[in-house]
């Protein structure tokens, strides 16, 4: 069944523990993702990008996780990752998704409030969760680096989360979108600190890459969300060359193949969450 995030990931948040959001961009991450959570038993987030309007509109995908989603026996969260346009999350809402973000790291603080804020009392009369974004990463598409890095000011965030009311926290301590250059460095004291001052989960972006030992004490100290989606997709992609090399060339057939590395890849991340 599709619900929205927030007792979900208060929950996650006093157990100590971090729920994936997996990005779906077709049926079959779709289906691995939901195979995945029925395997190790545990409930999932489906995060569809804006950026990914090319391959399938808001409708298309929700009316697919819907369906899915009700022959699922774990509750299942339809989420919007990464908006920058207010309509966008509109149409998404009126579509089906029981959860949003807004991303407004490009405008000063006290625009990123006020649009927040208006995407908050849109949501909330329809019973769908929010999730904030304050500070800066680089693109989603995983160009650019740690330069592009802006950490997230604790001081900030609890003005942020204060006046605008979401429901959970993006936050930049470290954690980049895409390919690690190096080894992953979080700043867990400031994750802490930003907790401390911001009092609702935190959602910790770019986890490909990072060792779970330390997702598992972001969790720990704050994060009730990760997000994962280049480890998948070049998995999946891995597995086709894989494929192709041994001699398969049916896409029906390439196609389950990826499915099926995508589905062990999210379980080793489900298992973050236990």
């Amino acid at each position: 069944m599709l619900v929205n995030s927030r007792e979900l990931l208060r929950e996650y948040r006093r157990r100590g523990r971090c729920l994936p959001a997996f990005n779906i961009y077709n049926l079959e991450t779709i289906r691995a993702a939901l195979t995945a959570a029925r395997q190790e038993e545990t409930p999932v987030i489906l995060a569809f990008g804006e950026g990914y309007l090319s391959h399938a509109s808001f409708k298309t995908i929700a009316v697919l996780a819907a369906q899915l989603a009700e022959e699922h026996p774990l509750p299942v969260v339809l989420h919007l990752d990464h908006c920058r346009d207010p309509r966008h999350i509109q149409e998404a809402v009126e579509a089906g998704f029981t959860s949003v973000m807004y991303d407004g790291t490009g405008l000063p603080l006290e625009e990123n409030i006020r649009q927040t804020r208006a995407v908050v009392e849109f949501a909330r009369g329809r019973d769908v969760t929010v999730e904030g974004e304050l500070g800066g990463m680089n693109p989603e598409d995983g160009t650019g680096g740690e330069e592009d890095l802006l950490f997230t000011d604790p001081s900030q965030a609890r003005i942020y989360t204060a006046e605008s009311g979401v429901d959970s926290l993006a936050v930049s301590v470290g954690n980049v979108h895409g390919v690690y250059r190096g080894e992953p460095r979080l700043d867990l004291d400031r994750l802490a600190a930003v907790y401390q001052a911001a009092e609702v989960p935190l959602v910790l972006h770019g986890c490909s890459g990072i060792p779970h030992g330390d997702i598992r004490r972001a969790a720990e100290l704050a994060v009730a969300k990760i997000n994962v989606n280049t480890e998948i997709a070049m998995g999946a992609a891995g597995r086709v060359s894989r494929e192709l090399n041994a001699g398969i060339k049916r896409y029906e057939k390439l196609a389950a193949a990826a499915e099926k590395e995508m589905t062990g890849i999210m379980g080793d991340f489900l298992r973050l969450s236990k």
